[in-house]
C-alpha cells in the first residue's frame, strides 16, 4: 500500500480553496510590519512574508519497501506574499514543484481541483490564491486559519515530534525512507495550525479514471439523477455505498440539480458529503464541505501486529503543517532515496 498526501495542489489552491500554510524562516518581523497584529498573524508573516516563504511538501510513498520513480514522489513547492496582508489582500506568489528525492521525479500533472461555481465546472488555478487578515486570523482564498503554533526543530530528523511524524505518515512509518543520522539544520521549524472552510464548497471529481480538465469523467451520460435513483441508485466504489433517496436528498443548489448524502463519507479526516450533479445532460460525482468545517489533516498509521496489514489507519487529526526553508533543506538531506 502507498500513502498519498495531497492537501493542495503544487502550491495550494484556488477559487474555493485549500489553505496555503506557512513555512519561511525567521525574519521580516520589524515593529512596522507586525504592529497591531495578533500572535497568529505575526506567525503567518514570520513564515510567509517575503523574503521568507511557505513550504508545502506533498508525497506519494510506500509504507514499506523502496519508492519507485514514476509511481511515487516527494516534492515541495513554496509561496510568499510581497507585503503584509495588514495593508490589504495580497497575492500569494508561488514556485513550481521540485523533488526532495534524488531518485524520484516531479509528477507531470496535478489535479488542481475542480469546483462547481455558478452552474459550471471550473478548474482551480493558483492565480486565485490570496491572503488577507480578518479579525485576529488569516484568510487564504476560501479558508480561515487560527491557532497557529511555530515549533522549532532540533536533533535527529528521524526523531521528530509526534505531530510532525503523524502528518508525514508513510515517510516516518516506513523505516527505510529516512536516515537515522541526519539532523535538523539551524533555524528549522514548522508551522501547525487549524483551517476552517469559510463557505459551502462543492467540488467535482472523476467517477472513474483520472482527468484534469473541466470535463471530468461522468457517472453516466444522457441521463438524470432522477433516472439513476429510479434504477436503484448510484454506486460509489470509493465509499462502498449505493446512494439512493433513502440516504440522501435531491434539490436545486445554485441552479444545479444536486444530490447530497445525508451522512458524511467514511474514512476521511474532513467531514465531507458525497454529491452528484446534473449538468449538460450528464451526471457527475463530487463532494460537499460545509461552511465552518474544520479541515482534517493527514491520516497516520498505527502498528497492529497480528492483523492482515500489520497496521491500522487513524483518521482523527485535524491540523495542518507547513515547513520553513531550513526544515525542507534538512528533510531533503535526510531522505534515503
Amino acid at each position: 500500500m502507498k500513502n498519498i498526501n495531497r492537501p493542495g495542489v503544487a502550491i495550494a489552491v484556488t477559487l474555493s480553496a485549500l489553505l496555503i500554510g506557512c513555512g519561511g524562516g525567521g525574519g521580516n518581523n520589524s515593529s512596522s510590519s507586525t504592529a497591531g497584529l495578533s500572535a497568529d498573524q505575526k506567525a503567518f508573516q514570520q513564515f510567509a512574508l517575503a523574503p521568507n516563504a511557505s513550504y508545502n511538501v506533498q508525497w506519494s510513498l510506500p509504507i514499506s519497501g523502496t519508492p519507485v520513480n514514476g509511481t511515487n514522489y516527494l516534492i515541495e513547492s513554496h509561496a510568499s506574499v510581497a507585503a503584509s496582508p495588514s495593508t490589504g489582500t495580497q497575492q500569494l506568489n508561488g514556485t513550481p514543484s521540485t523533488s526532495l528525492a534524488n531518485t524520484l521525479s516531479v509528477p507531470t500533472t496535478f489535479d488542481n481541483g475542480r469546483y462547481l461555481i455558478n452552474g459550471a465546472i471550473v478548474v482551480g488555478s493558483g492565480a486565485f490564491n490570496t491572503a488577507s487578515f480578518r479579525g485576529t486570523g488569516i484568510v487564504v482564498a476560501g479558508l480561515a486559519t487560527d491557532g497557529v503554533t511555530v515549533v522549532p526543530l532540533s536533533g535527529a530528523v528521524a526523531a521528530a515530534p509526534t505531530a510532525l511524524t503523524q502528518w508525514f505518515n508513510a515517510l516516518y512509518y516506513n523505516p527505510s525512507l529516512l536516515s537515522t543520522s541526519a539532523v535538523w539544520g539551524t533555524g528549522a521549524a514548522y508551522l501547525q495550525y487549524t483551517a476552517t472552510e469559510v463557505a459551502d464548497t462543492y467540488t467535482v471529481v472523476d467517477y472513474s479514471g483520472s482527468t484534469t480538465g473541466n470535463t471530468p469523467d461522468p457517472v453516466a451520460g444522457n441521463t438524470t439523477i432522477a433516472a439513476l435513483m429510479a434504477a436503484g441508485g448510484i454506486v460509489s466504489n470509493d465509499d462502498g455505498t449505493t446512494y439512493t433517496l433513502t440516504n440522501g436528498s435531491v434539490s436545486s443548489i445554485n441552479g444545479v440539480t444536486t444530490y447530497v448524502s445525508s451522512a458524511v463519507r467514511p474514512n476521511l479526516t474532513t467531514p465531507t458529503y458525497r454529491t452528484f450533479y446534473e449538468l449538460n445532460g450528464n451526471v457527475y460525482e463530487g463532494n460537499f464541505v460545509k461552511a465552518g468545517t474544520v479541515l482534517g489533516g493527514n491520516v497516520y498509521f498505527v502498528a497492529a501486529p497480528g492483523t492482515s496489514t500489520g497496521y491500522t489507519v487513524n483518521y482523527s487529526n485535524q491540523y495542518q503543517i507547513r515547513l520553513n526553508a531550513a526544515a525542507v533543506a534538512s528533510l531533503r538531506a535526510a531522505v534515503t532515496f
